[in-house]
């Protein structure tokens, strides 16, 4: 589906033209700096070679977007640079990954995105809204798009770092249940694999689109990206961070796990020993042998009784004092 078709001379928006005049306007040797902007949304296949076209796409690109699900990776073809950005969104308590893919030269920038709900719409308004800055070329709109992908992280991150907080505050209380805690800690860290696996490829990306001398990147626009870059890394180090932390909430969560199954485990220990004394003094009492001692005693039966409660009772004030009952 075509979400938007536009032309960019001297950083102003033209008039919107089809998509069969893209090639006219990019043999027409428009201005340094003009380009074309196209976007698009799970586009099929026909749609997909019409762009191949009047672009001029290496078919292995096409061939990846086709095909979807791909790595998030940084690929030249010639003037070309083909990028495979990974977006994350937030569905209830889910995070949902799509990708955006980015085809850009010195003359146009076409975006197709797939799984992504989100669309880039404003971050093409907020260029517009910087003629001067956006009559600098294609890379304008690149910088601004992954400047986009990138700050939509933040909140989620956000997201994480509350979600794991509210973890930890009820994990050493005694009524948690831990197979609930459990259960959220595993949808934490499936969450933050799934933002990792956005973030920790931009960082590659970021740091070749700085350091790499593409006439479409100019010097004055390198700065940018490498603030684009700044805020990958920040990301990246908070995520390792929140990594390790879960990773140790999840180990606490297995060791009171541990410590109460010990405590029970103590306590059934504790009463097998107690009523073993009644058992054992029964047991002997109880026994029908004709010759016996205390057999006819008078006191035989409440000195039997006193035995059983004087030994359990002595056994569970033992207990008691070293906390096992």
């Amino acid at each position: 589906m075509l979400v938007d078709c536009a032309t960019y001379v001297n950083g102003v928006r033209q008039k919107p033209i089809e998509i069969e005049q893209i090639s006219d306007f990019l043999e027409s040797n428009p201005p340094p700096g003009s380009f074309v902007w196209v976007a698009l949304f799970e586009p099929d296949a026909a749609t997909l070679a019409k762009m191949q076209e009047e672009f001029g796409l290496h078919e292995l690109a096409i061939e990846d977007t086709n095909r979807g699900s791909q790595r998030a990776k940084l690929e030249e073809y010639g003037n070309t640079l083909f990028l495979v950005l990974h977006t994350v969104e937030q569905v209830g308590e889910e995070f949902v990954d799509g990708e955006l893919h980015i085809y850009a030269s010195d003359r146009f920038v076409l975006t197709v995105r797939h799984r992504a709900q989100m669309d880039f719409k404003r971050a093409r308004a907020a260029l517009e809204k910087e003629p001067e800055f956006m009559g600098l070329g294609s890379a304008t709109a690149v910088h601004a798009l992954i400047d986009e992908v990138v700050d939509r992280l933040f909140p989620l991150l956000e997201n994480l770092e509350d979600r794991l907080d509210d973890v930890e505050e009820t994990i050493f209380a005694m009524t948690t249940d831990r197979r609930a805690a459990a259960e959220r800690i595993y949808d934490l860290k499936r969450n933050t694999i799934c933002l990792r696996r956005a973030v920790t490829p931009l960082v590659d990306v970021c740091t070749r689109l700085v350091t790499h001398k593409h006439p479409m990147v100019s010097d004055t626009l390198r700065p940018y990206f490498r603030d684009v870059l700044d805020h990958v890394i920040r990301i990246d180090d908070a995520l390792d961070n929140l990594r390790e932390l879960e990773n140790s909430a999840a180990q606490t969560n297995l060791s009171l796990i541990t410590l109460a199954e010990s405590e029970v485990t103590k306590r059934l220990a504790s009463w097998g020993a107690i009523l073993m004394v009644p058992t054992i003094v029964g047991a002997i009492y109880g026994m029908n042998f004709e010759r016996m001692p205390e057999l006819k005693w008078a006191f035989g039966y409440p000195f039997a009784l006193g035995l059983m409660l004087v030994g359990s009772v002595g056994l569970w004030a033992f207990f008691r004092r070293i906390k096992w009952v």
